[in-house]
């Protein structure tokens, strides 16, 4: 009879109020855990760094200051940090508790991404990476595994606090510990310390096009001959990507100069969704442990980017784009809207001409006043 092994974590409380109630994942750097916040008495998510991190004095006080940045920035695709601290010899972040699962479950569970589904995932991200790009913040580890989903398929980017710390130890440890920030890294990565924004957007291109192929691009044997690579070539992106492939081929540029930023990104992203259809609903994690009922699929309704038939993209009522919501309709309203005033002034300008005209005349003669 197999061993049964118990999570020893269960039950320890968090800075004397986040109760560890079950385990969520694991992964190279942390262990999640849905958690019970006894203050505002709501579901969270700790996640607690592996101790071999921790005890890396400068990785702890690197961790901590990003998490504190991180909390700062609040945006409807990032997300959201309530808290961080130390346990004991343990650091943990405290984040909002999603249902949906993460991109990389979804590829794990044999499922691809359409072009339209891929759009709508991309742009949401690049929407969230321009936010937390503007506050100083790179990212530096963009993969499916931190491409996270609400209930309702919207895409939250995670670990934006600890990434960029754990990024930058694990390029320090022997080889093999290189491949799970390497398989989606840019090239300036294994160059230079000096990245920006633009290395979130290769590596954003990375992972949607293993979205829909099932393949990540230029992969070498070795993630050391993956950099040399990356190093001498830009991404290819495949034909059958249609209206997608000139923005993915831009973000996939080997010399970042070429980049575009998010924002111009996202801007490529909305102007390729006039040729594709709208997105079906996305294959979300079911049976998940982060809530009692999770529903199976995403559902695009009236609070939720799409893309519709005609080919614009609706934004959340804190995201409007007026280039892309607005203006074609009011663009269709101005020579209504003109008429209409030309109207109502020669109206008014009879009316108000007629009624003077009246008040100034002269009863005795029916002359008017000049």
């Amino acid at each position: 009879m197999p061993e049964i092994r118990v999570d020893e974590h269960l039950g320890r409380i968090y800075g004397d109020r986040y109760r560890l109630v079950a385990p969520v994942g694991t992964g190279a750097s942390a262990r999640v855990y849905m958690a019970e916040d006894q203050a505002l008495r709501r579901r969270v998510a700790v996640k607690t760094l592996h101790p071999g991190l921790v005890s890396d004095e400068q990785f702890r006080r690197r961790f901590l200051a990003e998490a504190q940045v991180a909390a700062q920035v609040s945006h409807p695709h990032l997300l959201a940090v309530y808290d961080w601290g130390e346990h004991d010899t343990e650091a943990y972040l405290v984040t909002e508790l999603l249902s949906g699962g993460s991109l990389r479950d979804m590829l794990d569970a044999g499922h691809r991404l359409s072009e339209s589904q891929a759009l709508l995932v991309g742009l949401h991200a690049a929407q969230g990476l321009d936010a937390a790009h503007e506050r100083g913040l790179v990212h530096r580890d963009i993969k499916p595994a931190n491409l996270l989903f609400d209930e309702k398929g919207r895409v939250r980017i995670g670990d934006f606090g600890i990434a960029r710390a754990v990024a930058e130890a694990t390029w320090t440890e022997p080889e093999g510990a290189l491949i799970g920030t390497a398989r989606y890294a840019a090239p300036e990565q294994a160059v230079t310390g000096e990245v920006d924004g633009r290395a979130d957007v290769y590596s954003l291109a990375l992972t949607l096009i293993e979205a829909v192929t099932g393949d990540v691009p230029l992969v070498s044997s070795t993630p050391i001959a993956t950099m040399v690579l990356r190093q001498k070539s830009d991404v290819v992106v495949p034909d059958s990507f249609g209206p997608l492939r000139d923005a993915l081929t831009a973000a996939g540029r080997a010399d970042r100069s070429q980049r575009p930023s998010a924002s111009e990104f996202a801007a490529m992203l909305r102007r390729a969704a006039s040729s594709l259809p709208r997105p079906e609903p996305l294959a979300l994690r079911s049976g998940s442990s982060t809530t009692e009922a999770p529903p199976p699929v995403a559902s695009f309704d009236a609070e939720t980017e799409v893309i519709d038939l005609s080919g614009q993209v609706h934004e959340t009522s804190t995201e409007r784009d007026t280039d892309v919501y607005d203006l074609p309709r009011q663009r269709r309203r101005w020579p209504f809207v003109l008429l209409v005033l030309l109207a109502v002034v020669g109206v008014a300008g009879y009316f108000g001409y007629d009624y003077y005209d009246k008040e100034i005349r002269i009863p005795t003669h029916g002359r008017k006043l000049r």
